[in-house]
């Protein structure tokens, strides 16, 4: 495997041998082995039946590692049930707050410009969408019926109603 992976990018062998014996103690991989089946190689194509030993072996580690997550899991339980959360002492004197404004003093907020919907949910079209109180740019991805992939500046790609999407 090192040898492989060394072209694209090189790791030791000691990196290997944690990642595979962690992957290899996982509660998922010996539920796997439990179940019986073949191996794969690599590259996922299969390699050998699985023996019997090594359906036992799993079956051993999986309860014993689930024994130990058990005793964890009780040593880290509240002794007594009956506990509860102490009340947040009072402060003595609490800062002053400020009182509210009344709306005829403040200022008046500058209107927000109405966005237009878009017409044209083409791919690779810049638009805005509306997430939560301010719109966000986005790239449109995919259109179906009713909603439009996005992906926003930050990568994530997610689907959005129609009507939240407008022109950049």
């Amino acid at each position: 495997m090192a040898e492989r992976l060394e072209e694209a990018d090189p790791v030791s062998k000691t990196q290997i041998r944690h990642a595979l014996r962690r992957y290899t103690n996982s509660w998922r991989y010996l539920e796997a082995v439990v179940k019986g089946g073949q191996r794969v190689d690599v590259d996922g194509a299969d390699f050998e039946a699985l023996t019997e030993e090594h359906v036992e072996h799993a079956k051993a580690q999986l309860a014993e590692s689930k024994a130990k997550f058990k005793e964890k899991r009780k040593a880290a339980a509240p002794k007594d049930k009956n506990t509860y959360k102490k009340p947040a002492k009072s402060v003595g004197n609490p800062p002053k707050r400020k009182p509210k404004s009344n709306q005829a003093t403040s200022k008046p907020k500058a209107e927000a410009k109405p966005l237009v919907a878009n017409d044209d949910f083409s791919d690779g079209k810049t638009v805005l969408v509306k997430l939560g109180a301010s719109p966000l740019s986005a790239t449109i991805v995919e259109t179906s019926k009713d909603e439009v992939s996005v992906q926003l500046a930050s990568g994530i790609v997610m689907k959005v109603n129609k009507e939240n999407i407008f022109q950049a």
